[in-house]
């Protein structure tokens, strides 16, 4: 359940876990059945593609593109640190009939841009329990950087009673420029998540939405896994010369819902070339204005296709 926060005790919060206690960012779980643990960092850049999407209320199209790009880098001592980037690019066809930008005669915008700093520390208690914490910061803007903020801390309980089991209770909070503070739960269920033959899952029960996802290893280098989360852009700071109406250094998002099938081949320890492929529902474009007033439009359900390549070293 949402909760305000005062800001300034937020940011107090922050510099206590960053600067008196270890740091880091998480890492991916390793396969403990085949391989010893050792220090790993990990590069993984993924393009995508979304064809085009109609506005419900228009005949404004839409094409989506861009590129994540996600680092890794363990220090040692369970520390690992994280740095990430995203871009989006739109394509517009016909935006001018747009409710929201109606007689501008431009564009609403081009391109959209995402920085995530991470930090985290891993500590076992024990064979069966371990507990992470971790501190994240993030910008994500169109032109403008002031304002585009959005900060995270957070906790994992992990509770391992089995290789076949595994739960992960999480809590954070987060603080955005845009709407404030704001306390999250998280229950993760892993089912047989060290092994690389046969069926294994997850499933996560959110605060904000459920995810799951279920993989069937064919051998231990190829594997194919079907999912279903909500998918999209962070919370992004709009230019202050922007052409939609009313949200001149406002807040936009674009989320929808995603339903695919992910194949992966694992051509080294922890590395793999994935292909993904999955259909969006529910889209919506979210503005929220100085003021605090959100006004959402829909657009039509659409396909993507992505490539992942991920190097683990």
């Amino acid at each position: 359940m949402p909760y305000q926060i005062c800001k300034k005790w937020f940011f107090v919060a922050v510099c206590i876990l960053i600067y008196g206690l270890p740091s880091a960012a998480f890492a991916s779980p390793t396969d403990v059945t085949d391989f010893p643990h050792h220090t790993e960092s990990s590069i993984e850049i993924e393009y995508f593609n979304i064809e085009d999407s109609m506005s419900n209320t228009s005949n404004t199209q839409v094409g989506t593109s861009g590129i994540i790009i996600q680092t890794e880098f363990e220090a040692g001592n369970n520390k690992v640190f994280s740095f990430n980037y995203e871009r989006w690019n739109y394509n517009w066809a016909n935006p001018d009939s747009l409710p929201f930008i109606s007689g501008s005669g431009g564009t609403p915008w081009n391109t959209f841009n995402t920085l995530q700093f991470g930090m985290a520390y891993e500590q076992e208690i024990n064979d069966k329990w371990e507990f992470n914490y971790y501190a994240e910061a993030e910008s994500s803007f169109e032109k403008e950087t002031r304002g585009s903020n959005e900060y995270e801390i957070g906790i994992d309980f992990i509770y391992e009673p089995s290789k076949t089991w595994a739960y992960t209770f999480n809590i954070n909070l987060e603080y955005l420029d845009a709407t404030g503070g704001a306390l999250g739960a998280d229950l993760e269920i892993e089912w047989n998540h060290h092994k690389k033959d046969g069926w294994s899952g997850e499933f996560e029960i959110s605060s904000e939405f459920p995810e799951t996802s279920l993989t069937y290893h064919f051998t231990k280098s190829i594997s194919t896994t079907m999912f279903y989360n909500e998918s999209g852009t962070s919370t992004i700071r709009l230019s202050d010369s922007s052409p939609v109406t009313g949200m001149q250094g406002g807040y936009f998002e674009d989320e929808y819902n995603s339903l695919g099938f992910r194949f992966d081949y694992e051509f080294a320890h922890e590395s793999y070339v994935s292909f993904l492929f999955q259909q969006n529902t529910g889209r919506n474009f979210s503005f929220v204005d100085r003021a605090g007033v959100e006004t959402a439009y829909e657009f039509s359900d659409t396909n993507e296709a992505a490539i992942k390549f991920k190097y683990t070293f």
